[in-house]
């Protein structure tokens, strides 16, 4: 199975077959899932990006849902969808074959192993900001609500969602900032659920900023309820946008091309009266306000991050290290 980046919830990230989020910043696993499947069930996916699609000639994709069909459906199937598997369940027939899905849950496993292994990888002094959303991952209190950003690459597939969870990212990828403000909503709406939001210093400063006066404005109210921490990723980069425009000219070792002012995030937090902590050190990261899932109410917690390590190494160049960058432990 695979997701949409909006259902990133519907599924826990435990499973062995769960093979992550498509898309162009989703997983390998799901990526080969797609590519290499003989057909493909849609469910409730009404507008799927039509690249991440196998070709109808060699899959067969049946459609579930209400929407227009999508490009190349085989069958569509109109309904809700929950009725409409619930009636076909019964028609399935376990095959005695297991060699595909034991080669897609092998996949995962390598994906994830991978994906920690870069994790754990620095470059001098500066904090891989992978290691912020694995630590993230580990530190997830039970029934959280995860917020992330369009422009945040790292958001959308890395972290680790346990059953009970909510995830909530704005639709069509095409709203950056929404992190900020749909964190405060989610608060509101779900005050007994612990609140995290992850998003990048570009996405804080079109909008976030302004939200965190609604959230110093009812800071009374929300000092004694569960967490709600604003994760922020600095690099001073557009960096979605960057690894766009570097993909497209082939990868070439660039200069930051949407560079964002410089801002101290955190001590802004801290004039507007919210607690705050800046980590700018990789071996920091770990310690950076451990006690944050237990403690009630808000805090900003700002990571000074490498710009130059792209959201997804194994899409921008291959899965190499840049050529000229040295590996060293963590400083």
């Amino acid at each position: 199975m695979a997701t949409t980046a909006l259902a990133r919830d519907v599924l826990p990230d435990d499973l062995p077959y769960q093979t992550g989020v498509t898309g162009p910043f989703g997983s390998s696993a799901a990526a080969l899932l797609l590519r290499e499947c003989d057909t493909l069930l849609l469910v409730g996916a009404e507008d799927p990006d039509p690249a991440v699609l196998p070709d109808p000639a060699g899959c067969r994709i049946v459609a579930v849902g209400s929407g227009e069909s999508v490009p190349g459906t085989a069958v569509r199937v109109n309904g809700d969808p929950r009725a409409v598997l619930e009636a076909l369940v019964p028609m399935l027939h376990r095959a005695t074959d297991r060699g595909w899905r034991t080669r897609v849950e092998d996949t995962v496993r390598e994906w994830r192993a991978e994906g920690r292994a870069k994790a754990s990888r620095y470059f001098g002094t500066s904090v891989n900001p992978r290691s912020v959303v694995a630590e993230l991952s580990e530190r997830l209190p039970d029934r959280a609500v995860v917020v992330t950003d369009s422009g945040t690459a790292l958001g959308p597939r890395h972290p680790r969602l346990r059953n009970g969870m909510r995830s909530l990212l704005s639709g069509h990828l095409g709203l950056p900032g929404a992190a900020v403000p749909y964190a405060v909503a989610a608060k509101f709406a779900a005050p007994e659920r612990p609140v995290i939001a992850l998003v990048g210093d570009g996405a804080l400063q079109g909008g976030g900023l302004n939200e965190l006066i609604t959230v110093r404005r009812h800071l009374d109210r929300l000092a004694a309820l569960p967490p709600l921490v604003f994760r922020v990723l600095n690099n001073g980069d557009l960096n979605r946008l960057t690894r766009r425009r570097r993909a497209a000219a082939g990868d070439p070792l660039l200069p930051l091309s949407a560079e964002v002012p410089a801002m101290p995030y955190a001590e802004w937090a801290r004039l507007a009266g919210l607690p705050a902590v800046r980590c700018d050190r990789p071996r920091h990261v770990a310690s950076v306000r451990a006690d944050v899932p237990t403690q009630p109410g808000p805090v900003l917690l700002e990571f000074v991050v490498d710009g130059e390590i792209p959201p997804d190494w194994a899409a921008a160049d291959g899965g190499r290290e840049r050529p000229g960058r040295k590996l060293l432990p963590r400083a």
